[in-house]
């Protein structure tokens, strides 16, 4: 079964990703942030990531994203 990892910020979001992609027959990673995506990432294989760039309020630039 392929890994995904979802990050964001917001609960709802996760929780609704989170039962799409399960449905899909999808393996569920999550992180709320930054530095726990690459919590997972350093301890996990993954097959596909979906990221928010956004973890500040009404910041739409993604600057505060995953800085490597």
């Amino acid at each position: 079964m392929p890994r995904i990892l979802i990050a964001d910020d917001q609960a709802d979001v996760l929780a609704a990703l989170r039962l799409l992609l399960k449905a899909e027959r999808f393996e569920i990673e999550t992180a709320s942030s930054p530095a726990g995506v690459l919590k997972v990432i350093d301890s996990q294989e993954l097959d596909g990531v979906l990221i928010d760039l956004n973890y500040a309020r009404d910041t739409t630039s993604g600057s505060e994203g995953l800085i490597c």
